[in-house]
């Protein structure tokens, strides 16, 4: 069974999904009864994240959460990124080393904590040593472009930064902090 989580402010949205999908093995809720996000898709076994319910023009805006396997590189480990922080750098999975600025590296570190769950955009903050209160959110949005950016020139392999509207970023890969 797959199970879809829908993130809208309106609980209506249960009504409005296909009634064969509950035939087919398919289930779905909105409420979040007050719990932390990445809790809340991990009690339930959400497998895929709706973000809105598109029209019939539009792709869904989907995401799968991360406690499916990450990309296998030679069919039986796991695709791993590594963090190095006293260094600077991110290798990818075939060892390629990515320079990071301070900035970069806190927030990948942060993600690397969150072992593949939501980071929210409040964890990303403190990350960088900041205050959450008085930080201008579009700074982050910048920094997190400019990251985009560089793993996308420095690495063919896909390293994904998904923003989750109004609660954070999923970073799409498996993240390991090491020092060498």
């Amino acid at each position: 069974m797959i199970r879809i989580a829908i993130l809208d402010q309106n609980s209506y949205l249960l009504d409005k999904l296909d009634f064969n999908l509950h035939q087919q093995g398919f289930a779905a809720t909105t409420a979040l009864d007050g719990e932390n996000l990445s809790v809340w898709l991990a009690k339930h076994g959400i497998d895929m994240l709706v973000l809105h319910l598109p029209n019939e023009e539009e792709q869904p805006a989907t995401t799968s959460i991360s406690r499916t396997k990450p990309e296998l590189l030679n069919g039986n480990e796991p695709a791993c990124w590594h963090l190095n922080p006293s260094r600077l750098e991110l290798i990818t999975p075939a060892g390629r080393p990515i320079p990071l600025s301070h900035n970069e590296c806190c927030l990948l570190g942060a993600a690397a904590n969150a072992n593949g769950n939501l980071v929210s955009r409040k964890m990303l903050i403190e990350a960088l040593g900041q205050d959450f209160w008085h930080y201008d959110e579009r700074r982050l949005e910048s920094l997190i472009s400019r990251l985009r950016r560089k793993l996308a020139s420095y690495a063919p392999e896909d390293f994904s930064i998904r923003g989750v509207k109004g609660q954070g970023y999923l970073f799409g890969v498996a993240l390991q902090v090491v020092e060498i």
